[in-house]
């Protein structure tokens, strides 16, 4: 597997997004999505990967966000909200809830219910297949989380 990742700044504004992809399978995610999304498509083209997944980590009140725009561009590609805090959608994305699992490729992308900044927030929590977080064991991970990446290691 080769892994893809990338992070994406909208100029201007505190608004990060995420690719996330594994070559060896051709299959991504984007986390987040700008309104302007021919730069995921773009990337994902370059990349040589099929976006599967566009997660979003919270209702965006503050910003506009890409995922509708990026679904409609992609014949690939579902959008996976958080279906807890009471979260409503004027759309339907597909729910998901804490501790919702996705794989991709050697990368396993856990769901984690963080409400703070909203009450339905989701943090990503990323890990490989192998070695996910399990209790008892310590193994390197990353977690996405409202405009920040964190590096999670024992």
């Amino acid at each position: 597997m080769s892994l893809i990742f990338k992070t994406i700044q909208t100029e201007g504004i505190a608004e990060l997004s995420y690719l996330l992809g594994d070559d060896d399978e051709g299959v991504g995610a984007i986390f987040d999505p700008r309104a302007d999304v021919e730069i995921y498509v773009e990337m994902a083209r370059e990349a040589g990967l099929a976006i599967t997944h566009i997660f979003e980590t919270h209702i965006h009140a503050d910003l506009v966000s890409g995922s509708r725009e990026l679904c409609a561009r992609l014949e690939s590609a579902k959008i996976y909200s958080s279906g807890e805090g009471g979260a409503e959608y004027g759309f339907g994305p597909e729910k998901i809830k804490d501790d919702d699992r996705f794989t991709f490729g050697e990368v396993l992308v856990t769901a984690r219910h963080t409400p703070g900044h909203t009450p339905e927030h989701m943090s990503y929590l990323l890990a490989e297949t192998d070695h996910p977080e399990s209790r008892g064991r310590c193994s390197p991970a990353i977690r996405f989380s409202f405009r920040r990446l964190v590096a999670l290691t024992c």
